[in-house]
């Protein structure tokens, strides 16, 4: 008798439990294939897609034991008799213990065999000599047409997993594509996962991106990430400018300021060739002429809304100057030579010829140079030799 299962599995068995149960000839007592049977030794095939595979007993697993390794390579499918679901993988056991202990690990099996045990039936399909056989066997048997069947559990193509392994990436992939192909069943993990994302910064959304990072190219990452700042920052303005606004707080603190200097340093050190890229071109962004015109209006603009504060730090500017360059002067007496007095700069000593009143005004200063540079004089007789009745020398060439 044939059962079928849906569309894509059969089953056949040699003789009809129910019949079986109801066999009262005595005459069939006789019959030895009738009688195993009976003992639960009723030969089955299964049909998937049309192509038959002998149903494998334990005895006959047992017997068909790899020799060399003692492994158990075999190819097996779980049936809901009630939905119809079907679940088709390949088990590389080394003990039969082990092997009766193994169900399937496809993610979406493994969920509804938690549910739904009882309902499960195992049937061995085929065994294989080696890993690569049960890989190119599982992979002719489970594929995309296979996989497009609603009742069909596997998530992923066979032919992977024991001696290729694929790449996180590959396996994120394949997932991908078949929660793309199938929204309804994933509808409820997806509102999840998107009310999750829109709870603000919580560990688990960490550990996510965490996650994708992983499995996924940082160009790509990237790409992905600013493609979704910029559709949040469309549709939530507000939220936006004011996480906007946090972000330039905590940017500020001197623990992420250390944080940001301190991985800045390791990338310069590990990326010697990067990092002299990085700084050519900030140099050229900085002085580009585009850049100055930018930099001089914005300027301009802060000068005429903040005049107070500009004022203030032009004078700053003037004293921070004027003490970087400035150099002590000596006031020198002009028929002994001695030092009558130091002053830390010009401007200094031109202040003080005012309080002596030797001068109107500090305008002196400039005579002061003149004489401590030794300047040619306006009839051109020699250079000048004093300002005002005393020689001035700067106190660095009075004491070379």
């Amino acid at each position: 008798m044939i059962i079928t299962i849906n569309e894509n599995i059969r089953v056949w068995q040699e003789f009809n439990p129910a019949e079986l149960s109801l066999d009262d000839n005595l005459s069939a007592f006789f019959d030895s294939k009738r009688n195993s049977a009976k003992w639960g030794f009723n030969k089955q095939r299964i049909a998937i897609k049309n192509r038959w595979f002998d149903v494998l007993t334990p005895s006959e697993l047992v017997r068909k034991r790899n020799e060399s390794d003692g492994y158990y390579r075999v190819i097996y499918i779980q049936i809901n008799w009630e939905s119809g679901e079907y679940y088709i993988g390949k088990a590389n056991r080394p003990t039969w213990s082990q092997l009766k202990r193994y169900q399937g690990s496809g993610l979406k099996f493994v969920n509804k065999f938690k549910k739904y045990k009882d309902r499960f039936a195992r049937y061995y399909i085929a065994k294989c000599e080696t890993a690569e056989e049960a890989e190119q066997l599982e992979a002719t048997i489970v594929d995309k047409d296979l996989l497009s069947d609603e009742k069909c559990l596997n998530l992923v193509a066979g032919g992977g997993g024991t001696t290729k392994h694929p790449s996180i990436a590959e396996t994120s992939e394949k997932k991908r594509e078949y929660i793309k192909n199938h929204p309804e069943q994933f509808k409820p993990m997806l509102e999840a996962s998107k009310k999750a994302f829109r709870s603000g910064d919580t560990p688990e959304l960490r550990a996510r991106s965490r996650r994708i990072k992983e499995v996924m190219s940082s160009e790509k990452y990237r790409e992905m990430f600013s493609k979704r700042i910029v559709r949040w920052r469309e549709e939530n303005p507000k939220e936006y400018a004011e996480a906007k606004k946090k972000s330039h707080e905590k940017i500020k603190t001197l623990e992420c300021q250390a944080k940001r200097k301190a991985g800045f340093k390791k990338w310069a050190k590990e990326n010697p060739e990067k990092y002299k890229a990085w700084q050519e071109k900030l140099i050229s962004s900085r002085t580009s002429q585009k850049a100055n015109e930018k930099r001089k209006a914005s300027l301009k603009e802060w000068k005429n809304k903040h005049s107070q504060e500009a004022q203030a730090n032009a004078q700053k500017r003037a004293k921070a100057a004027a003490a970087k360059t400035s150099k002590e002067v000596c006031m020198i007496d002009l028929q002994s030579g001695n030092i009558l007095k130091v002053f830390s700069s010009q401007h200094e000593a031109a202040k003080w010829l005012v309080e002596k009143g030797k001068v109107k005004n500090t305008n002196c200063v400039s005579s002061i140079s003149s004489v401590c540079l030794r300047k040619p004089c306006t009839t051109g007789y020699g250079y000048r030799k004093k300002a005002y009745g005393y020689d001035w020398r700067f106190t660095k060439e009075t004491y070379s």
